[in-house]
């Protein structure tokens, strides 16, 4: 019986950090970060990489949600099908 495969990815959501104050517009939250990208743009990318790579996919917040700007970051759980 073979495993099924899972790659678990966050990233921040780069709509939230209006929350943040004194941070300045386009800028990331931490130095550690490479990007942050807003939850369209993850949710588009992610398609493309299930379309490409036959498997599943599922999105979620991670944190608490802000009706305007969705939570702090966001996790993709890919699952081999």
């Amino acid at each position: 019986m073979r495993e099924a495969g899972v790659v678990i990815l966050t990233t921040p959501n780069r709509e939230y950090n209006v929350r943040f104050e004194g941070l300045p517009a386009g800028t990331l939250r931490h130095a550690d970060h490479r990007f942050a990208w807003p939850r369209a743009r993850f949710a588009g990318c992610c398609a493309k990489v299930c379309e490409a790579h036959g498997c599943a996919v599922r999105l979620d917040p991670l944190g608490a949600t802000d009706a305007e700007g969705g939570a702090p970051s966001q996790v993709v759980t890919f699952t081999r099908t």
